[in-house]
């Protein structure tokens, strides 16, 4: 199985190759899956004090406010993470997070989607989907895209398994307004493995990615920690066997 992976905002395809290379040496070694690192396609420049933590430069982000000379830092609703709510379900949790004042993302949203096709087209095939955080947001979109091709058009979707770690939930290809469960049975119809942290404090929007899955076929995986990629042994094999059942279970062959 051949898995295509979008790092989270402000990452790289090498800064996400180290961060997943524990999930990419279990399920290798065994050549269960192959693995292609991309990163977003606009360049990007951390909110002020978080340089730290996202590493040295580059620094790429899939998604990014439009250009607007009236918008400031605050209208990116990455810039509100900062103080994410907490709200009673993970669907208010989100709209509290979207309210008004965010920066339209729709020029942006259309040219990551067109830049992902042109990458399964030209690196492609690819069998699944991995996304972390902002990845998982715009793989979850893309499968929707996919979704809506083949009704429309009858191009048949490249990816039958998509892994989410840490996501938010997709946004409507067309609308780009974002799809919550309680307002739309809009729904990602492949089998899904999601994995949350616990501790994630923004742990609502994984859930809120999880509720917009088939629940049939949605698998949820919680390695207990926090907004981090699961790196010790045991979680690891875990999360492995996780995968390999898929295979078996969906006939997901590469």
């Amino acid at each position: 199985m051949r898995f295509l992976c979008l790092p989270g905002a402000y990452g790289s395809s090498d800064k996400f190759q180290v961060q997943l290379a524990p999930i990419v040496k279990e399920l290798t070694e065994d050549g269960t899956a192959t693995f292609h690192f991309i990163h977003g396609p606009c360049k990007a420049v951390p909110p002020e004090g978080f340089e730290e933590y996202f590493g040295n430069p580059p620094y790429y982000r899939f998604i990014e406010p439009d250009q607007d000379i009236e918008s400031t830092e605050d209208d990116d609703v990455l810039a509100r993470i900062r103080e994410f709510p907490d709200c009673e379900t993970p669907e208010d949790t989100m709209r509290e997070l979207m309210r008004e004042g965010i920066a339209t993302s729709h020029r942006s949203t259309d040219n990551a989607l067109k830049y992902l096709v042109k990458i399964m087209e030209e690196r492609g095939p690819f069998d699944a989907i991995i996304g972390y955080s902002e990845g998982a947001t715009m793989a979850s979109t893309l499968l929707l895209h996919e979704q809506r091709r083949w009704k429309k058009r009858g191009i048949t979707p490249m990816f039958k398994y998509a892994v989410f770690f840490a996501g938010w939930p997709p946004v409507d290809p067309d609308t780009h307004q974002m799809i919550l469960s309680d307002e739309s049975d809009l729904t990602i119809e492949i089998p899904t493995c999601h994995i949350i942290g616990s501790l994630d404090p923004y742990v609502h929007g994984s859930l809120a990615l999880y509720n917009v899955c088939d629940p049939d076929t949605a698998y949820l995986f919680d390695h207990a920690k926090g907004h981090t990629l699961p790196r010790d042994k045991d979680t690891v094999k875990e999360l492995g066997d996780v995968v390999r059942a898929a295979i078996e279970a969906y006939d997901i062959r590469g």
